[in-house]
Parts: C-alpha cells; structure tokens; sequence
C-alpha cells in the first residue's frame, strides 16, 4: 500500500469507528426497549436486562458496518475536499480512479466485519437471545412465588399469593381465570402447594372456594372445596416451546434448508433461501457504499462551494440502491431462480463507481492548481 493511501485510509478509519459507535448505540438502546418488558414481567435484575441486550449489539452491528461505512466516506472526502488536500493530492498526479484504493480497502475491511457478523456472530446471538427469553418466560412457577402482587403469567390468568416460599408452599390464594371468554373462574383458598403429576405443574389448593360467573345470563355459582388442583400446565407450555426465527439459522441450513424446516411448503423453502443469498450478499454493501461516496464526491468537477448537493445525491443513492435489494428480496421469494440478482444489485453499483471515476479520470500532474 502506497503512503498515500495509507494516509487517506487513515483518515477514513477513525471516523468509521465514530459513525458505527454512535449509530450502534442509537439502535441498539432503541432495540433494547422491547426487552423491558420480559426483564420487568419476570422479576429479573438489571444483570438479566444487560445479558439480554448485548445479545442484540451483533444484529446491530451488522447493519450498522456498511451505514457507518458509507457515513465515514462522504465526512472524509468532503473534509478533504473543503481543506483543498483532494487538490494537492490531484496536482501531485493522483488520479480519481487511484483515490478508489483506500475506499476499496475500508469497504473490505467493513465487508468482512459483515461476514463474520452476519454469518456467524448475529445467528448465534439471536438464537441465544431467543433461549434465554423463552426461558424467563417459561419460569411460570418462580413467577407464581412473587408474594404481595398480582402477577400475569399470561393473558386473562391473574394471581395473588399473601404469602410464598421457595418449597412451593402458598397461604392466602387467590387466582382469576378468564381465558374462555364466556366464563370466568375466581379460585381463593387459605393455602396451596406446587406439586409435579405425571410430568404436569399443578397448584393443589386447600379450604377455599370456586366462584364461576358465567357471561350468559349472569349466572353465578360458587363451590366450596376441602382440596382442588389447578392444572398449571397449559400455562407453561405456550412459552416451553418456540419455532426458530430464519435470522437464527446459519447459511448452510439457509441455503440447503433440512426437510424438517418447511415441511412440504415450498413458499416457506423459498423465503428461507431467500434470506440466505440474502445475508451472503449483505457485505457487498459495505464494500460498494465506500465507492458510491467517493465516486460522488470525486467524480464531479472541482468547486470552491463545496459538495454538499453531491453528498445528498449520495445519500440518496444509497438509500435507493438498499431498498431495490430489499425488493429483489421480495422478489426471489415468489420466483427463487431470481437470486443471482440479489448480488447483482450491489456489484453493479461497484461496477458504476468505477467507470463513472474512470471515464472521469484525470491526472492533475503538471496542471496549475486553481486558487
């Protein structure tokens, strides 16, 4: 590497650094809003809730890179631009098309970051953030031992106990069911323990009474009980269990799903190797943004007003040629043999950036310098 392009990549690194922190932290406190819930609802501590949240930074990340990637070119060059060192650098012989070689090298540098979060990081984060979170939900019982509350394990279920410990014993019960609908069943009994039957969580309430109101025609009927078990298990057994998230899986099971993952269903086969060319294509993004800026800024004539209209026209771009990847996506959903399309959006952008310098392309060497 040239020292001028060491130099110039320099330049373009340190404000990489500043655009992914600052964007990262933006979504990723943005993202970490919808884990307060289940950290709140489930009793947990603010360890839990950071746990949870760092698990979010690689999905973050990955699409942080080629943003900050981008951001980091258009500051750059224009900096470089206003204080006249893009001029010096013309006048000294350096032609447009070599001032693609420390974007090329920072896009590289963002492209394989992408890599390895999108391939391998992100999909091990999701699926443990997923296992973690199916797992605080899945605590129904530790939830039920929360004395001097009303808990809500699930809609239309709400518990109160006066009093618990950690051996599964209750005293002052009492447990609204409405999740029929047309009926609602008030459980209250002086005492209760949890007990495991057959595999199945049960509370077995002592000395309490059961009062049914039922919707049509406001009837109500109460019945008084020495002993009645309360079957806990269609309660846990809605967040035991989960199906897996395509982002969740790696790009072998993307792109080669197993039987299992679709069953028959075509429609379901094709989205998830849709999203496997996908996440295969994204790092191309963070290689053709850094070219996309500089080729914008540097492919057009020199002015003393500066760029602002081209950054904006770069920005635009970008945005533009993000969102025709994410209708390719669509796309090769409906009609799979359209997926070499998905890395032919992000090429063609490259390919652009290229000929637009090259056909652009100028030495300065032995020009006067305006100004």
């Amino acid at each position: 590497m040239r020292q001028i392009d060491r130099y110039v990549l320099g330049q373009l690194l340190g404000p990489m650094g500043f655009f992914a922190l600052i964007f990262t932290g933006v979504i990723w406190l943005t993202q970490s809003l919808r884990i307060v819930d289940t950290v709140v609802n489930n009793n947990q501590s603010a360890t839990v809730f950071l746990e949870l949240s760092a698990l979010l930074l690689p999905g973050v990340m990955m699409l942080v890179v080629p943003i900050a990637a981008l951001s980091a070119t258009l500051f750059t060059i224009n900096r470089l631009y206003s204080e006249s060192e893009l001029t010096v650098l013309m006048a000294a012989g350096q032609s447009r098309v070599s001032l693609l070689r420390p974007a090329v090298f920072l896009g590289v540098i963002a492209a394989v970051l992408t890599t390895v979060l999108t391939i391998y990081l992100a999909p091990r984060a999701a699926t443990e953030l997923s296992d973690r979170t199916t797992e605080l939900r899945a605590e129904f019982a530790n939830s039920l031992l929360r004395e001097g509350r009303f808990n809500h394990p699930i809609p239309g279920v709400t518990v109160y106990l006066r009093q618990a410990n950690a051996e599964g014993e209750m005293l002052g019960i009492f447990i609204h069911d409405a999740r029929s609908g047309s009926q609602s069943v008030t459980y209250t009994a002086t005492q209760a323990q949890l007990v495991k039957s057959d595999g199945r969580l049960q509370m077995v309430m002592f000395d309490g009474a059961a009062q049914q109101f039922e919707d049509a025609g406001n009837a109500l009927s109460i019945l008084d009980f020495d002993r009645l078990a309360y079957d806990l298990g269609p309660l846990v057994a809605e967040d035991v269990t989960r199906t897996r998230k395509p982002a969740e899986y790696g790009i072998g099971e993307l792109l080669n799903p197993p039987d299992a993952l679709w069953n028959g269903d075509v429609d379901v086969r094709n989205r998830l190797v849709a999203e496997g060319h996908d996440k295969l294509s994204s790092p191309l993004y963070a290689l053709a943004f850094p070219m996309l800026a500089l080729a914008a800024i540097v492919g057009g004539s020199f002015r003393r007003g500066g760029v602002g209209i081209r950054v904006a026209v770069a920005v635009g771009i970008a945005v533009l040629v993000r969102s025709i990847g994410i209708a390719t996506q669509s796309a090769v959903q409906d009609n799979i043999t359209l997926w070499p399309a998905l890395y032919v959006v992000p090429i063609l952008v490259m390919l652009g950036s290229y000929v637009y310098l090259a056909r652009r392309n100028r030495p300065q060497r032995n020009r006067q310098v305006a100004g």
